[in-house]
């Protein structure tokens, strides 16, 4: 599509083009830390092992409450931070080390590599294989991570591990402003002009 709009012939060159731009996407989310609400941190394997591209991501999320004004509580999701890396003790720590303010409750599954985390307050549940404990404990982080794959799988039909970082920065981008969706366009602009350069063939 871009390479329509650009009237380029090099469909290559296009291809790094978004490279670059979903590369500043990401370095314009990597300034921020999730400290909102209790964050949802859980692991995820994007992609096919039988197209040979599969892969892990660790994913973390804001959970905003407040009361509406029927005396409701309700929620939602905030911010996220996405890691593309395999669910071990230390890619976890870095991620909430790099994207997670210190002192904030943080709940995960069951998973050995999530439990002990530094700078912060980890609750767990074990909730493997019951899929209504999984929708009460980490609702948003399940819901990020299936719309994430479906976007990868559906929009762009598969996505090469090694390049996963990228998209995942791009989609994790539109979802960080989705509320603002009027001036996403603008303030990816700014994000590209402030960025850091990327050589195109990187």
């Amino acid at each position: 599509e871009l390479q329509r709009h650009l009237g380029l012939k090099s469909y290559g060159r296009v291809w790094g083009i978004l490279q670059k731009i979903r590369t500043a996407l990401q370095q314009r989310d990597d300034g921020y830390e999730l400290s909102t609400g209790v964050i949802e941190l859980d692991g995820a394997t994007f992609g096919r092992r039988e197209a040979g591209n599969q892969g892990d991501a660790l994913v973390a999320i804001e959970t905003i409450t407040w009361v509406d004004k029927k005396g409701q509580t309700k929620q939602r999701a905030g911010f996220a931070k996405v890691l593309v890396a395999k669910e071990t003790k230390e890619n976890a720590q870095q991620l909430v080390d790099d994207g997670v303010q210190k002192g904030m409750m943080v709940n995960t599954d069951g998973s050995p590599c999530l439990r002990n985390l530094k700078r912060v307050d980890v609750d767990y549940q074990v909730v493997s294989g019951d899929s209504e404990a999984c929708e009460r404990w980490l609702p948003w982080v399940h819901r990020f991570i299936s719309n994430a794959k479906a976007w990868v799988n559906g929009t762009h039909h598969g996505v090469r591990y090694k390049h996963m970082s990228r998209y995942l920065a791009e989609y994790t981008y539109r979802f960080n402003r989705r509320h603002d969706v009027n001036r996403l366009f603008h303030r990816a602009v700014v994000a590209c002009a402030t960025a850091t350069p990327v050589p195109l063939c990187a």
